[in-house]
């Protein structure tokens, strides 16, 4: 089966002339939230996400609705909106703006030499503040983004993941590696205010309404607070039981907010004296953004998990998935069945089921705490439904349904790493491609007992299988240079088989009605 990474899926519809030959489906639901923000002028919630562009909930979080026309860079890092409404996408082909709450959008990078915008921040006049990956710094714009100026001045370090603006309009830059740099409002020199900050590595910045700040880092250092507008720094980490990184900071009347890529989300009464994990609902821990809207809190989460909405206030946070229209997620694997069930594995939330031809979702997910998902393949009478994912928090290898995914059971066997293909011979015989290194396995019970099939095979790292009518079996590769191999003898011997294939790292590989070979490469 040749294992695809869309983030929309399609289908194939009319060939007919002047017509689309793909429609895109309503589902999966879910996708990448990197990025979130909350209208000042009319409470609409946006959400920017990995491929998907920007979706845009006018209720609150209940639906979405994609908001992309002329955002021609879907890898939407950042996103501010200014008092008048205006929404702003920092993106790695610059900034794109929308003066009509999202309905199209412009390119405004006239001055952004460096487009590779991963913050934004707007002051009280309405200037914007745009912080690059590494190589630029922070631009600002004086004109609502028609123009952009460099302000290199004192800024050692130019990787910039946080922008934050205080009360009197002094702008603070989060650095990946420099500390944290302030810059006076409307002046063009940084000064760096690191004093007790001990972990360099910026990811987020956030503020209260006393002008206390609030810095989230990388590498287990947790979160850092100043009472005096940054001039130092204190660790204030009581209950913040984590090591991972600190992505996301948001304050909210008196409650601060912490996002952790892993973790979930933290909550602290006290300015972050002390914290307690509050993660009851939320399916998806690796969080990477906050907005707030109706006093609400939003936390935007990646590999798929989409937004999650909770009251913000109350003694118990409870969160909900909230990814109705949210199409935007990372589709690694596909299946259909001749009973015309479509099956989508998604990388990071698990399976999903359509009945009506892609009309509508469900996620399948009881009993398959694998939820990164490579590959599938079904075996010729359509009882049988294999997934293989990737190992991860100890789940992961090869899975296993006869309820057409209502259940799943792991039939991994003596497999302990990852799955990244599958494929079922003619004599029903399963396959399975691993990596790193350990090559391919075959099951001749429907993966009740698996045994390694390498004799031959010079590189374990399997990414695709396919077979063909005839039963032979075709391996590709990665990482090794060595590109396809075939066995002839149900996988007891492998002969490389790469004359003309000028590309040897093989992602994808198919077998066409009349025998045909496809290798799709990297």
């Amino acid at each position: 089966m040749l294992a695809v990474a869309l983030l929309a899926l399609l289908v194939p519809g009319s060939a007919a002339a002047g017509g689309n030959f793909w429609a895109g489906t309503n589902g999966p639901q879910g996708g990448d939230g990197q990025a979130m923000a909350t209208s000042p002028a009319n409470g609409n919630i946006f959400v920017g996400t990995q491929g998907g562009g920007v979706f845009r909930s006018t209720d609150n979080g209940e639906t979405w609705a994609a908001v992309n026309n002329g955002l021609t860079a879907t890898n939407v890092h950042a996103l501010a909106v200014n008092s008048f409404g205006h929404v702003f996408a920092g993106t790695f082909g610059g900034v794109f703006r929308s003066t009509n709450n999202g309905n199209s959008w412009e390119p405004v990078n006239n001055g952004l030499e460096y487009p590779f915008v991963i913050s934004l921040a707007v002051n009280s006049r309405g200037d914007l503040f745009a912080g690059t990956f590494e190589g630029g710094g922070v631009y600002r714009s004086a004109d609502n983004g028609d123009s952009w100026t460099l302000l290199p001045n004192g800024l050692e370090n130019t990787y910039v993941p946080a922008l934050l603006v205080n009360a009197t309009d002094q702008v603070f830059a989060g650095t990946w590696g420099g500390s944290i740099f302030r810059l006076p409002d409307n002046g063009d020199t940084w000064t760096p205010v690191n004093t007790g900050l001990t972990d360099p590595y910026i990811l987020s910045l956030a503020r209260n309404s006393t002008g206390t700040l609030f810095a989230g880092t990388d590498f287990g250092g947790g979160v850092f607070r100043s009472t005096n507008n940054g001039d130092s720094w204190e660790p204030v980490n009581e209950g913040l039981n984590t090591s991972n990184n600190v992505n996301a900071l948001i304050v909210i009347g008196s409650t601060t907010f912490a996002g952790i890529y892993g973790d979930g989300v933290f909550r602290s009464f006290d300015d972050g004296d002390h914290w307690e994990q509050v993660n009851t609902g939320l399916t998806a821990t690796f969080v990477l953004s906050f907005t707030a809207a109706a006093n609400d809190i939003f936390a935007g989460t990646y590999f798929g998990g989409g937004v999650f909405r909770s009251r913000a206030n109350e003694d118990t946070i409870d969160w909900s998935e909230k990814n109705n229209g949210l199409v935007a997620t990372d589709v690694r694997a596909l299946a259909v069945t001749s009973g015309n069930h479509f099956y989508a594995g998604t990388y990071g939330a698990g399976m999903f089921r359509s009945e009506n031809s892609g009309q509508s979702w469900a996620k399948v997910n009881n009993g398959l705490p694998a939820r990164y998902l490579r590959a599938l393949a079904i075996d010729s009478t359509g009882m049988w439904i294999f997934a293989g994912a990737d190992f991860v928090n100890g789940a992961g290898g090869v899975f296993r349904s006869s309820t057409v995914g209502d259940t799943w059971e792991d039939v991994s066997d003596v497999i302990t790493t990852d799955v990244r293909a599958l494929a079922v011979a003619p004599n029903g015989h399963l396959f399975a491609g691993t990596y790193p290194s350990s090559g391919v396995y075959r099951s001749t019970d429907n993966g009740d007992h698996w045994v390694p099939v390498n004799d031959g095979l010079t590189c374990g790292n399997i990414w695709s299988l396919a077979v063909n009518a005839a039963g032979d079996v075709f391996a590709g590769t990665a990482g090794c240079g060595d590109g396809v191999f075939r066995s002839t003898d149900d996988g007891d011997h492998w002969t490389r088989v790469n004359n003309g294939l000028t590309s040897t790292d093989i992602a994808g590989f198919e077998v066409g009605a009349n025998g045909h070979r496809f290798a799709a490469t990297t």
